[in-house]
């Protein structure tokens, strides 16, 4: 029976999506939704039913004053206006405590008695009286009406009455009414005047005697008596805020309820969302085991095969479990080791071929540098000696007229020059001094030469006895040839230091300037012929080098070789 087409990933993980999202985005679209309906209604109901409260307090309040103050202003004592006499008359006030004080002024403004006797009040006095005899003088009270203004912390309504036009009678009340917000956190009530100036407030974090923000209050005072925003306080606070205007008074009460206020709808809500949590991470934990042991086999079955090739161990996995994904992305990572297997093996080849194909050319190339060296300083040198001692003893034997003196000398130094170039050449393909003497005797030869040639200072440091394997003697001397080479045509050198050691089981080579130093882009240009050279030979003998240069400081080629019995 042929087994049935495994399902895809994408269709597993809908499959997933299907059942933790639905449910989730149900149940929490209907709590929310119930929720911030409920809390927005309320709390707009809680600020208009406070703003109300407040507006009716204050309308009694402006009642009750004014009928105090027009008993107070039908007393003989004010109606006198004589300062002694009247004060006894308004000292009545001391007895009504939600009065702070009652101040008589003249037609000019100019105070003619107060009734505060209690010390309590003096300093609410002081900083009140100058304050309501400017609005005295310009006229903005009326006869019953009142004004709101907050005195240091402390909001004050103040009613007028005029007594006998030859001055006003003002009684100042505390207002009690803004703490009755304190049921409710977050709260707050504000009183503007016609100027949307804030005449109290219930949040002494709040500015009084300012204007209101259009952006924030003010734009909710419709024409109507009342009404309901949702608008963000002064104090940066979002609340449902609810105003009520008192036309005759000039005030619009506001008064604003945070959502946050009213804790048992959220309360209400954090219970069902969690239980809907619980019901969703029960579903999630179900599918997602039987999807794990689905999937993840597989997967950990690849990512171990990706790590041992990563390694060299080229695995195979076999599985067709899981998804249809997962069994085609197995066939291919089989088919990709397999392709990547062969590409190896030929790399390795070809790297032992052309390993090889160096290895041998650098070989010829020393065996032909040695033979032509000796057939130029066997036979050619041999062969320009014996003809110049061959011109010396024609020269001698035959008379010379003095005018040719300078001729026969320059044909000697032609002769002579002649010699030591083919000495010289013969020594650069082949130094005898390699073969007779040893390597450090041939470096140090070629530091010599390099001093005479360009002047550069060039000094070695041997640490004691270097032992040098005979294969690898002329493999580290042209390595130092080539480095010094390239300090002569490229670095700007004016001291260059060679320094050879042994050291455990590897021989150490150490080549410092003073130049320019030499920059990332020549370490990695195909051009670089130089370094290219080194990095091959030292990779003949299995060694390793390093070049470092520090822009106008020189550089620095070091060179490890393992010793011939180190090597495995």
């Amino acid at each position: 029976m042929a087994s049935a087409r495994p399902g895809s990933v994408r269709l597993w993980l809908g499959g997933l999506v299907m059942a933790v999202a639905a449910p989730v985005l149900l149940l929490l679209v209907v709590i929310c939704v119930t929720q911030v309906r409920r809390e927005q209604t309320e709390a707009r109901e809680m600020a208009l039913r406070i703003a109300r409260a407040t507006a009716s307090r204050l309308r009694l309040m402006n009642a009750e004053s004014t009928a105090v103050l027009r008993r107070m202003a039908a007393q003989p004592g004010v109606l006198a206006f004589e300062p002694a006499a009247c004060h006894a008359a308004l000292s009545v006030v001391d007895f009504l405590p939600r009065y702070a004080d009652v101040f008589l002024f003249d037609t000019t403004g100019t105070l003619v008695c107060s009734g505060n006797n209690d010390p309590a009040n003096a300093q609410l006095s002081l900083l009140a009286q100058p304050w309501i005899a400017n609005e005295v003088r310009a006229r903005h009270l009326r006869a019953g009406g009142a004004v709101m203004h907050t005195f240091g912390t402390q909001a004050i309504s103040m009613t007028a009455m005029p007594v006998r036009d030859r001055g006003t009678i003002v009684l100042l009340e505390f207002v009690d009414v803004l703490g009755r917000t304190a049921f409710v956190p977050g709260a707050v009530i504000l009183i503007t005047d016609a100027g949307d100036t804030v005449v109290a407030r219930s949040d002494p974090s709040i500015p009084a005697n300012r204007k209101l923000s259009v952006a924030r209050h003010a734009q909710l005072a419709w024409p109507a008596s009342e009404g309901l925003a949702d608008a963000r306080g002064v104090d940066g606070v979002a609340r449902q805020y609810a105003f009520v205007q008192l036309p005759k008074l000039g005030w619009t009460i506001y008064g604003g309820v945070p959502s946050w206020a009213l804790a048992e709808p959220v309360r209400e809500m954090l219970l069902n969302a969690s239980l809907g949590g619980i019901g969703i991470i029960f579903i999630v934990v179900v599918m997602t085991l039987v999807l794990a042991r689905k999937i993840g086999r597989p997967i950990y079955a690849l990512a171990g095969a990706a790590a041992a090739a990563d390694e060299g161990a080229y695995e195979r996995v076999r599985t067709s479990e899981g998804p249809r994904e997962i069994v085609r992305l197995t066939h291919a990572f089989n088919q990709m080791m397999d392709r990547r297997e062969e590409a190896d093996e030929r790399m390795r080849s070809g790297e032992r071929k052309l390993k090889a194909l160096s290895e041998r050319l650098l070989t010829v190339q020393e065996e032909e540098r040695g033979r032509i060296a000796r057939e130029l300083h066997d036979d050619l040198g041999q062969s320009l000696t014996a003809l110049k001692m061959d011109i010396v003893g024609l020269l001698q034997s035959t008379p010379q007229p003095p005018a040719q003196a300078a001729l026969r000398e320059r044909i000697l130094r032609t002769l002579d020059s002649t010699v030591t170039a083919v000495q010289r050449i013969s020594s650069e393909l082949r130094p005898s001094m390699l073969d007779d003497l040893g390597l450090v005797a041939a470096i140090e030869a070629e530091a010599r030469l390099l001093e005479e040639r360009s002047g550069i200072e060039c000094e070695v440091s041997v640490a004691g006895d270097v032992a040098v394997d005979p294969e690898y003697t002329t493999m580290v001397y042209r390595i130092v040839q080539e480095a010094l080479t390239n300090v002569v045509r490229h670095s700007n050198a004016t001291r260059v230091e060679v320094r050879l050691r042994n050291r455990a089981e590897e021989l150490l080579l150490e080549i410092r300037d003073d130049g320019r130093g030499v920059r990332a882009d020549e370490l990695e240009s195909p051009t670089s012929f130089g370094l290219i050279g080194i990095r091959e030979r030292v990779a003949m003998v299995g060694g390793s080098v390093q070049f470092e240069g520090v822009d106008g400081r020189g550089t620095i080629v070091s060179v490890r070789i393992p010793l011939a019995d180190s090597l495995p």
